[in-house]
């Protein structure tokens, strides 16, 4: 995908003034106040490996996760609060700035207490509920749960995820995608929760997951046309908005490739199952559960394995209570919603981590991408 040139104008014209600036400030604090990467262990695989022999021998245990020295982020926190003041009086498109600048605020604050006893209450902070979509997913997720629960899972041919020999590996099928829409990306394997994530110029695939052909489609598919692609589109629009993201943006950005997944016909089955279980797990994470209740309960609702009840407990309770995973079908709901009521704002979504909210205020901007 060729990329055009930042400067080039919108249809309403130029950017005002005062944006590239705050492109620059926005974009230099988003580079560095990196939430996932601070909250998640640096021992996650082994602990995990430890935890389940545990389990099956002595009974449940808490995690010993260990996490790299937390940064001083308050020159972050300063800079984002002021700047949200700032961006606050330029109108629609200010309001817009500013609102991100609030929510790198305190992003920074939960990578300050990644790992500590202060990140359940930033976390809470900035995954706070937002709107009646919060409540109607938990329904969704106690429905999928219990679809799913005491069904065995099909026997179905499985891939290593990292086999770079294997045409159907979730790497090669990754590498190749990436190399047809000719995006500027390289796949890496790393020691990750997720099957795939999505960063800047990279594509990163878990390590030894052993997975089926509709996985590794699957995950292609959200990683590239829910992440990937839109990245790419956000770097050649004439607002850095769209690639340092709106508030919430990285939030509706999931629900987002959600929607593709359902429109493909993969949010079925165990995937379901999966999210619905992440969806209860971080509930019990925000009303104070500990590791050991959470795991718990996920196995009492139909997790698959000892293995996966352990698994989506770390992912919820990663950095001492992240749980993250409570803005997932919101968001889906959200998106879906907006794309019945006004479909033309799906090419804004599609360009950038622009949330829901904001999608209006960008339409102009978004125009050719």
């Amino acid at each position: 995908m060729a990329r055009r040139p930042r400067a080039r104008a919108a249809e309403q014209g130029a950017p005002p003034a005062w944006v590239p600036d705050a492109d620059r400030l926005l974009g230099a604090a988003a580079r560095r106040i990196r939430v996932v990467g601070a909250s998640t262990p640096v021992n996650l695989v082994e602990e995990l490996a430890r935890l389940v022999a545990a389990w099956g021998q002595s009974g449940a245990e808490v995690p010993r996760f260990t996490y790299a020295p937390a940064q001083d982020h308050s020159d972050v926190r300063r800079a984002m609060e002021a700047a949200a003041e700032r961006l606050a009086e330029q109108g629609e498109l200010g309001a817009v700035y500013a609102g991100r600048a609030r929510e790198l605020a305190a992003e920074a604050a939960i990578c300050e207490a990644a790992g500590g006893a202060g990140c359940w209450a930033a976390a809470r902070l900035r995954y706070a509920a937002r709107d009646a979509f919060d409540e109607q997913a938990d329904a969704l997720a106690a429905a999928w749960a219990e679809e799913e629960a005491g069904v065995a899972a099909r026997e179905e041919a499985r891939v290593r995820s990292d086999d770079a020999r294997a045409p159907g590996s979730l790497v090669s099928r990754m590498r190749r995608e990436i190399g047809a829409r000719r995006l500027p990306l390289r796949v890496v394997i790393a020691d990750i929760a997720p099957l795939a994530a999505t960063g800047d110029g990279v594509i990163q695939v878990a390590r030894g997951r052993m997975l089926t052909r509709d996985d590794v489609e699957r995950t292609v598919l959200h990683e590239i046309e829910g992440h990937a692609a839109p990245g790419v589109r956000a770097a050649a629009l004439p607002l850095g908005i769209f690639a340092i993201g709106t508030a919430n943006g990285g939030d509706d950005q999931e629900g987002w490739a959600l929607a593709r997944e359902r429109a493909a016909g993969y949010l079925v089955g165990a995937r379901r199952s999966e999210l619905g279980l992440r969806h209860l797990a971080a509930r019990s994470v925000e009303r104070g559960a500990g590791f050991v209740e959470t795991a718990r309960l996920l196995e009492a609702r139909g997790a698959r394995s000892t293995g996966d009840a352990l698994r989506i407990a770390a992912r919820v309770h990663r950095g001492g209570g992240l749980a993250r995973e409570v803005v997932y079908l919101p968001a889906l709901l959200r998106v879906e919603a907006l794309l019945l009521a006004q479909p033309a704002l799906g090419q804004v979504l599609a360009s950038g981590r622009v949330s829901v909210s904001a999608a209006a205020s960008l339409a102009s901007w978004a125009q050719g991408s």
